[in-house]
This record gives structure tokens, sequence and C-alpha cells, in this order.
């Protein structure tokens, strides 16, 4: 069986066995002439090991330089008896050897990257190149698109002739002869053919080397030049259908302006009913409290005059009746403000900020732990922390600290809003957010839900019955944006 070992494999092979002959007749040339009491010349010797090796195996120059280095020094150390004219001289060679050992792999690494950079580029073209040598008109090199543009395997290119490709005798002569005057062409058409037997026609463009080799880049515009002559046939057909196109567009767009005319009237007279509905309920509204107020003033003095205990109970549920359809009243105007105005970014800082000024929280702290994040909300906004905060006052307990924070996830970012409370039962979490579980505890978490859900957002609470409650709101991508965080705040959940 024979084996057949590649171009680059045998040219690694001689340059190995290269290295090794070097580096025997290195050491070999150190241990005659420091044995013979030679010191002086031998030295240089080490160079040519160390370059070549570099010019091998640039990654690993460095390693074996500072080994032929040491080999070098030991050498000198045992043969001169620890003499110290001759350690002087010779560490002064060690720190030559490492630094040309360093230097030229820099530089042999460099000239790698630039030529693995630039076979990238050769091979990953989307334009076919190839190159021939201007003098003998023989292909050098071809890559991967040029042979599949023209179906040739690279071997069978590789060392042919110029014609082989190029058919066209009078356009060859003329694309060669252009490279020969001005060492370089623009994009010349020239007409090329495959290797079963079909013609392309193929835009090339070519660069004479200091070489003699000549690189060119093809670009096959075979179907382009089909592409043109039916566009040329298409244009008059294009031409009328967009004219009659335009007349139908115009009419459309008339038709439309009609239509958008009727339907501004439309909203505007829908804005009016919303306005007349809503002057309506307001005073409805007013007129409800006050004739409730009237109520409560009525009951008061009732309670006064009244001693029976039992009259006394009926009268405290009429009072508890009437001040939950006084709560519902005020939850009308809240609710009817939702979605009425346009959403917009809010600045979470200053909204917590706003909102903790204009509320009695006593002692309780409040802290914030959001940075420059901005959410994209609903109006109402700023009435959902209101009510988390009243929460919180209200229905935790011995609460000392609200405090907010942020993390973001995968898919979107979650606001929390914590406090050191009793926390809330877990039988209750999911329905505390419900309108008919809110009617005796108050509307403000129903309305967080309706305010947050105008804009995609929404809230859930995970905090730990007995160690305070944790309201997380859930922010989309494309609600929310921030700054890059300056405060150091860990942002993982």
């Amino acid at each position: 069986m024979i084996v057949r070992i590649s171009p680059e494999k045998r040219h690694q092979i001689f340059w190995t066995i290269t290295i090794v002959i070097t580096v025997f007749i290195t050491l070999y040339s150190t241990v005659y002439s420091l044995s013979h009491g030679i010191y002086e010349v031998f030295p240089f010797i080490y160079f040519i090991p160390i370059i070549l090796f570099v010019y091998l195996y640039p990654a690993k120059g460095v390693y074996f330089s500072l080994g032929m280095s040491t080999v070098y020094i030991l050498l000198v150390y045992t043969y001169s008896g620890f003499n110290p004219q001759d350690v002087a001289v010779s560490t002064a060679w060690f720190v030559i050897f490492v630094t040309i050992g360093v230097v030229t792999s820099s530089f042999a690494e460099g000239l790698r990257e630039e030529e693995r950079k630039y076979r990238e580029i050769f091979e990953n073209s989307q334009a076919g190149i190839f190159t021939f040598d201007v003098n003998t008109l023989r292909l050098t090199e071809v890559n991967i698109k040029c042979v599949q543009m023209l179906k040739y395997d690279r071997a069978d290119l590789s060392g042919a002739d110029l014609s082989r490709i190029i058919t066209d005798a009078g356009g060859l002569e003329r694309f060669v002869q252009k490279i020969r005057m001005s060492r370089e062409t623009g994009d010349l058409e020239l007409f090329f053919t495959t290797r079963d037997g079909q013609v392309r026609q193929v835009l090339v463009s070519a660069t004479l080397t200091q070489g003699d080799v000549v690189i060119c880049s093809a670009i096959d515009i075979t179907a382009r030049k089909l592409a043109e002559q039916v566009i040329e046939r298409a244009r008059d057909d294009l031409e009328r259908r967009v004219k009659e196109r335009t007349e139908e567009f115009l009419r459309v767009n008339k038709e439309l302006s009609a239509e958008i005319e009727e339907r501004k009237r439309f909203e505007a007279a829908i804005r009016f009913a919303n306005h007349k509905i809503n002057t309506l309920s307001g005073i409805t509204r007013h007129d409800i409290l006050n004739q409730i107020t009237a109520i409560v003033m009525y009951l008061a003095l009732i309670r006064e005059m009244e001693t029976d205990d039992v009259i006394s109970a009926y009268l405290k549920k009429i009072e508890d009746v009437t001040d939950l359809i006084q709560k519902q009243i005020w939850f009308t105007q809240d609710y009817q403000h939702i979605g009425s105005g346009e959403p917009k970014w809010y600045k979470v800082s200053s909204v917590i900020s706003g909102v903790a000024s204009g509320v009695d929280k006593k002692d309780v702290v409040i802290v914030q732990e959001v940075g420059d994040l901005e959410i994209f909300a609903d109006s109402g906004f700023p009435k959902v922390f209101v009510n988390l905060i009243e929460n919180a006052l209200i229905h935790g307990g011995h609460v000392t600290r609200i405090q907010f924070s942020y993390y973001e996830t995968e898919n979107d970012l979650v606001l929390c809003c914590e406090d050191n409370g009793i926390g809330i039962p877990e039988e209750s979490k999911k329905l505390i957010f419900r309108r008919e579980y809110s009617r005796n505890t108050g509307y403000g978490l129903f309305l967080i839900v309706e305010i947050l859900s105008i804009t995609g957002l929404s809230i859930t609470e995970t905090g730990t019955p007995g160690n305070g409650a944790r309201f997380e709101i859930h922010v989309p991508k494309a609600s929310y944006r921030l700054s890059i965080a300056t405060d150091g705040n860990d942002r993982s959940p």
C-alpha cells in the first residue's frame, strides 16, 4: 500500500528535520568549543535553530528559544567552572537569545495571522478568485467559488493554461495585454467556458503583483445580462401598469380622504359624548357623596340619641354599608380615568419620591434602588405606587421598611416592592387582585392590575408569609429603558 504525503506535510517534515539537524550541530559546536576553551564565536550558531523554529512554529518560538538559551547557559556554567567573566558573557547571550525568540516569534505570528486572514478572504469570498503567472499564463490558484462557477475540480485547474477557461482568444489577448500595460484592469467583461461547455459572461477585475502574479476577481453576470434583457422587455409593460395603478391609487386616495374626514367627525362626536358623560358622572358622584355625607351626619345624631343596643347594632351596619358605598363611588372616579390619558415614559425614582412625599408614612423608611429606570405606562402609573405603599402601611402590620428595586431576566424586567411586615397568606395571594376580594379591603390592588394592563404590564405577589409582602411588576422589554447603573447595586434576583 502506497501512502501519499501532501505537499504541505512534506514541507513540514523537511523543516522539522532541518531544525533537528541544526539543533544537533549547535549543541555539538557548543560542547566542542567549550571543551577547547573557545567562548566567543559559537553563540552565533544559536540564531539558526531559533529563527528556523520560529519560522515553522511561531506560537511556540518563545518556549523554544528559552529552552535553547537554558541549555546554552547550563553548558557554559558546566564547562567554565562558573568563571565570573564567562558567566556574565553567557548571561548576556541568554538574554539576547530569549529576546530574539520573543521578537521574531511575535513578528512571525503576525505574518502568519495576516496570511491566515488573506487566505480566509480568498477562500470565503463570494466572488470567484484566481491567480495566474503573467509570463506563462498558467493558473496558480483558484478559490472554491471560482471552481464551482466553472464546474471544475481544483486539481484540474491547478497549473492549467489560462486559455482553458477563457476560450475567446481575442478577449484573452486583450485582457493580458491590458494587464501588462497598466498592471491592472477595471471591470472587464469576458467570456468563460465551463467544464461542460457552457459559455458564461463574467465581469473580471485584475491586478498585477510584484512577483508577476495576476490576482483576478470574477463575478458571473450571465444571469444579470439575461435579466437586463427581460427587464428591458418588461419596462414598457411596467410603465403601462404603473400608470393604471396610479390612476387607481388616486381614486382610492380620494375615497380614503373622505373616509378619514368622516372618522374624524365621528371621533370628535365620541370625545364630546365622553366629555358629557364624564361631566354628568362627576356631578352625579358629587351629589351622591353629598347625600351620603348627610346620611353619615344623621346616623351620628341618631347614635347619640339611641341607647337600645339592637338598634345601635343596626345603625353600625348602616354606617358600614354607607362607608362601603362611599369607597365604591371614589373607586368609580379613579377607574374612570384609567386609559383616558396617553401612556408615556415615567422615571420610576421620581414617581416614588413624589408619591412618598404625599403619603403619611409615619416612621416607615422607603428605600429606592431603581437607578435611572424608566417605564412606559398609563397616566395612572403613579397611583400604582400610592396603592402599594398604602397597602403596606394599612395591611402590613409592623412595617418599618419598604424597598423598591429591580432586576432583569431573559424575557423582561421585574420591579419589586418589598416590606418587612406580616406578609400575605398563601391562600390569599391569587385573590387579593380581584375586585370581589377588594370590596372589603379597598380597590387599590385591583386598580393596580387595571392600570398596569393598559401597557402590557402585570403584577404578582411572591412574598413569604410572616416575612413580609413582595410585589413583582413584570415589564416587557419594549416597555422599559435604563442607563448603566452607577449605584453599584446588584441587579440579580
